[in-house]
C-alpha cells in the first residue's frame, strides 16, 4: 500500500521482480492512498511488469490507520486465490526467491495459517533474537511480508474482526494491538500459528509516519535512493 511513499514503494517493486527469477501464477496489486508526492517513476515500473496502481478508497488523512481496511478489501476483492501475499511500501527484497521459500516452508506446517521472513535494519544480520521484540515476530504474523493460506477460516475472521489495528481496555491497562495482531490471537484459539521463516528481507519500518525524528528519516532516505539507483541500473541491490 503506498501512503505518499511511492519512491519507497518502487523500490520494493524493483527489488521483487530483480529477485526472483520467476513468480508462479502470481498477481499483484499496489493500492495507493491517495498520495500526493511524486508517482510518476513508480506507475512508470508499475506498468513495465504489469502492476496496477488503484485507488485504495482512501487518503493520507484518515482519523485512523487505514492499512487493515485497505487489506480487508483485498481480500474481499480476491476470494478465489491460494495464497495471500501482503506486502508493505518499505521492504526491500535481497535474497533470491524469498517468496517461494517462504511457501515452502508455510506448506511444511499443517497447523500454520500464515509465515513471515526475518527482518533485518542493514541487509545483512536479522533483528535480534525472534521474542525480544514480540511486536515485529512473536506476538503477531507483521504484515510487511505475509504469506497466509486462502482457507473460509481465515477469510471469516477477516470478515468479523478484520485485519485492522486495536485497543483492549484491560481493567489496569490498555494493550494496543497493531495491524494483524488480533487476527493473529483469534487464529490462535482456532489452533493455528504463524511462523518466522529461513528468508530474511530488509525492512525499513514506519516510512509512512512522521514520528522518526529528520536524521533517521535522512538516512533511510539516502539508503532507498542507493538501492534504488542500484535496481534502476539493472543490479541486485544488496546482494551485489
Amino acid at each position: 500500500m503506498n501512503h505518499n511513499t511511492s519512491a519507497f514503494t518502487e523500490l520494493m517493486l524493483r527489488s521483487l521482480y530483480a529477485m526472483h527469477a520467476s513468480l508462479p501464477n502470481f498477481s499483484l496489486q499496489v493500492f495507493d492512498n491517495n498520495s500526493t508526492d511524486d508517482l510518476a517513476p513508480l506507475r512508470a515500473f508499475a506498468g513495465q511488469v504489469g502492476v496496477p496502481v488503484v485507488p485504495s478508497g482512501f487518503s493520507i488523512d484518515t482519523q485512523n490507520n487505514s492499512h487493515g481496511d485497505v487489506l480487508r478489501s483485498f481480500v474481499f476483492a480476491n476470494p478465489d486465490c491460494d495464497f495471500y501475499l501482503f506486502l508493505d511500501a518499505d521492504v526491500v527484497f535481497i535474497q533470491p526467491d524469498t517468496i517461494q521459500g517462504m511457501l515452502r516452508e508455510l506448506e511444511a506446517v499443517p497447523d500454520a495459517f500464515g509465515a513471515g521472513p526475518q527482518m533485518s535494519w542493514d541487509g545483512t544480520q536479522p533483528l535480534a533474537e525472534l521474542n525480544d521484540n514480540p511486536e515485529v515476530y512473536a506476538a503477531r504474523l507483521h504484515p510487511c511480508c505475509a504469506l497466509v493460506k486462502n482457507t473460509p477460516l481465515f477469510r471469516a475472521v477477516v470478515e468479523e474482526v478484520g485485519l485492522v489495528c486495536a485497543k483492549l481496555l484491560w481493567a489496569e491497562r490498555e494493550e494496543y494491538l497493531d495491524t494483524f495482531k488480533l487476527m493473529t490471537m483469534v487464529m490462535k484459539t482456532h489452533g493455528l500459528r504463524h511462523i518466522i521463516t529461513s528468508q530474511m528481507v530488509m525492512h525499513f519500518f514506519s516510512v509512512s509516519y512522521d514520528w522518526d525524528p529528520e536524521d533517521l528519516r535522512r538516512l533511510k532516505r539516502d539508503k532507498r535512493d542507493a538501492l534504488l539507483a542500484k535496481f534502476r541500473a539493472g543490479e541486485e541491490g544488496l546482494a551485489k
